[in-house]
């Protein structure tokens, strides 16, 4: 901690996941002084959990399950470097993820995306898991193709346009950059890159799709009057870009074992297409779920 410390990363966990001492031990593992924080919710203790892993960092332990956004403005409150990043308990910062971002925020951007690695690219099933979570952030997408999502943020605009919302179970960060005035928008830099645990199973995969999905159609019946409108044409769709998002997001071997994983890819939309179809007509019944 040595040194000027100008970016502050807000590591999210819900019930002290065993995975979450690696997240953090990923971000210690950066080569630029950090201010840390882990923000835990929904019972377990992260304290104890870190403790016993021989990693001491600043843990706030929050009994009752707190959603994304609250977790973040736990996080955000306290912190002070100018600059803020997020992690999910999930997650790992790769090498040179801080570095990264950093740059880009000290040549003068307000918020700074990132890309997304596939934990098992050897998986056919994690592969699958992959692209239909994260086919519009593999890390060779141009600006143009990429969403611009795991966000880092200057923290003036939090003071500007407000903090997250606390109330959404999912689609917060999606709110508060809708905030943003295009010129602070998030820019894509895939040098910033995070490994996602992807599900390497079958069944657990579709399961986790239902899920998503579901999340998904109840945020849209939150943001639209009525009935809204063809939530599952609006997921199943993305069965037409994944091969063209594939070719030109991965090389090599990636690229070869995400092809392969294609039919499975298929199945996985299908299932979050259903979930999202529940979601939109009844709401998301899942929230004390991970």
């Amino acid at each position: 901690m040595a040194g000027r410390t100008d970016l502050a990363v807000v590591v999210i966990g819900f019930r002290a996941p065993a995975s979450l001492a690696a997240a953090v031990r990923s971000v210690l593992d950066q080569d630029v002084p950090l201010e840390i924080v882990v923000v835990n919710s929904g019972g377990g203790s992260a304290k104890a959990l870190l403790a016993d892993c021989g990693i001491e960092v600043k843990v706030i332990d929050v009994e009752e399950r707190l959603f994304a956004g609250a977790a973040r403005n736990r996080g955000i409150a306290a912190t002070q470097a100018p600059f803020v990043a997020f992690l999910a308990d999930d997650c790992l910062a790769c090498a040179g993820w801080a570095e990264a971002r950093l740059r880009r925020h000290r040549e003068g951007e307000a918020a700074v995306a990132s890309a997304v690695l596939n934990s098992h690219p050897r998986n056919l099933v994690a592969c699958a898991a992959h692209l239909v979570t994260y086919m519009r952030r593999l890390p060779g997408l141009p600006a143009g193709k990429a969403q611009c999502y795991g966000v880092s943020f200057d923290r003036t605009l939090f003071d500007r346009y407000g903090a997250f919302d606390e109330r959404l179970t999912t689609g917060e960060d999606t709110e508060f950059m809708a905030r943003l005035p295009e010129a602070l928008r998030p820019v894509w830099e895939p040098r910033v890159l995070t490994i996602h645990r992807n599900e390497t199973r079958l069944l657990g995969l579709l399961a986790d799709q239902y899920r998503r999905g579901r999340r998904y159609g109840a945020y849209l019946r939150s943001l639209e009057t009525g009935k809204p409108i063809r939530p599952f044409r609006k997921v199943f769709r993305d069965r037409r870009n994944v091969g063209k998002l594939i070719k030109e997001g991965l090389s090599g071997k990636d690229r070869t074992f995400a092809r392969l994983s294609l039919p499975i890819v298929w199945l996985a939309l299908f299932t979050k297409s259903l979930g999202a179809s529940v979601g939109a007509r009844y709401g998301d019944r899942t929230e004390g779920q991970r």
